[in-house]
């Protein structure tokens, strides 16, 4: 006759169970975050490579984070539609770790069919991206483009950086913008400015909203940092404190665009 199980032993059997359970289901989800850190890295790496040749294929110009139309047309031509034909697939432009990527204020009917066609109806950029531009060498529309040649150490300039999607304090953060590694963000001509310190960065982890802009960046998305594109074509994962150290501050040594003739940042 076959012998059951006791209520304890089923019991003993389950503990251990749910015991396993607890230890395993941290280690399959860290396990889980880095396929999608590297992921993420590898679509950093297209990004800067993609920004690199368009520059070299721009004399030596990046773009704008967007080009605006006028006031009755509100619509905008984005850097992520600008690098398309060099990437050729818009998936690139999303991070597998972000839940919550940026969406077109204005999209178009028919998808990214609509791209290209005069008169625009909407924006053209990619339809999900997770990535934000410094406007210290991808500026505003209303600052003139940067050329790669201004860099004193490319290596060290990012271009692009992940997105924050909202504060510690729950405070959801504007989508449709750029960051600065300097305060103030966008400087004027002959203005004094600084560079931005790690501990102001955390500091303002619990603003209500985002002028100090430096925590737009999702530097601590995955495992404590974030990727990075840098102006040599290359990309890394780096720690906050490792960009925005003073002896190589990685946002520039000193900020790059000048005022467009029809900007209104300066007077």
């Amino acid at each position: 006759m076959k012998k059951a199980f006791t209520l304890i032993e089923l019991l003993v059997v389950i503990a251990i169970i749910a015991i396993l359970a607890a230890i395993l289901f941290p280690v399959f989800a860290q396990a889980k975050e880095a396929a999608k850190k590297t992921s993420c890295l590898d679509n950093t790496k297209q990004v800067a490579t993609a920004l690199y040749i368009y520059a070299q294929d721009n004399e030596d110009t990046l773009m704008q984070t967007s080009w605006e139309n006028d006031a009755q047309h509100p619509y905008q031509v984005h850097w992520t539609y600008l690098l398309q034909p060099y990437i050729k697939n818009w998936s690139i432009f999303k991070c597998p770790s972000d839940s919550d990527p940026v969406t077109p204020k204005v999209k178009c009917p028919n998808g990214t069919d609509d791209f290209g066609k005069i008169p625009m109806v909407c924006d053209w950029q990619a339809p999900e991206y997770s990535y934000i531009p410094a406007y210290n060498a991808l500026p505003a529309h209303d600052w003139l483009p940067v050329s790669m040649t201004s860099f004193q150490f490319p290596s060290e300039q990012i271009l692009i950086a992940e997105r924050r999607n909202k504060l510690d304090n729950g405070t959801v953060l504007g989508k449709h913008k750029g960051l600065s590694g300097f305060e103030p963000s966008q400087p004027c001509p002959n203005q004094s400015y600084t560079k931005v310190t790690e501990a102001q960065a955390k500091a303002h982890l619990n603003d209500t909203n985002d002028k100090f802009d430096i925590i737009r960046v999702k530097w601590d998305r995955h495992t404590g940092g974030a990727n990075y594109c840098y102006a040599d074509g290359h990309a890394k994962f780096a720690k906050l404190g490792q960009t925005l150290n003073w002896d190589h501050y990685q946002y520039g040594d000193k900020w790059y665009p000048s005022p467009a003739p029809w900007g209104t940042s300066c007077p």
